[in-house]
Order: structure tokens, then C-alpha cells, then sequence
């Protein structure tokens, strides 16, 4: 009778399956706008009247991130 002699050979253990990324989404910050009408004054006479705008950005809390400044709004004229 023949004993067979064995050999065991173990292999690398199976890695798990990549984890996929983390879905993201991106938000756009929120805008508030602010209004007022300035009037200009030389003299105590009114000299001109302007509609100015700002425009703040708010963090997704509401918080005011970035302050914007006063600007004055382009005027349009319509003919009628």
C-alpha cells in the first residue's frame, strides 16, 4: 500500500467589494435681497433719487455668510 503524501496551499483571503462613495449633493447658497431708496441731497434740495439693491448670501443655517453692498438699479424706460 502507497500513503499519498498531501500538500495544503492556502490562498489570499477574499476582499470585500469597494464600498461605493458617499452620494453628495450640491446646494446653492441662499440669496437674500435687501432694498432701499436713497435720496441725494445738496443744499436741502433734493438733487436725485435712487432705488439701490443688496444682495446676501446666507449659509444653509440662515446666517448671513458674505454682506453685498449697495448698489444703485439700473433704470429702464419703456416707451408707451
Amino acid at each position: 500500500m502507497t500513503i499519498l503524501t498531501t500538500n495544503t496551499y492556502y490562498g489570499a483571503p477574499p476582499t470585500p467589494p469597494p464600498t461605493p462613495p458617499i452620494p453628495s449633493i450640491t446646494l446653492p447658497e441662499p440669496l437674500s435681497y435687501e432694498f432701499q431708496v436713497v435720496e441725494f441731497i445738496q443744499d436741502d434740495k433734493v438733487t436725485k433719487v435712487a432705488l439701490q439693491i443688496k444682495q446676501n448670501t446666507h449659509d444653509q443655517n440662515g446666517n448671513i455668510k458674505t454682506h453685498g453692498i449697495w448698489q444703485d438699479v439700473p433704470r429702464v424706460k419703456i416707451n408707451l
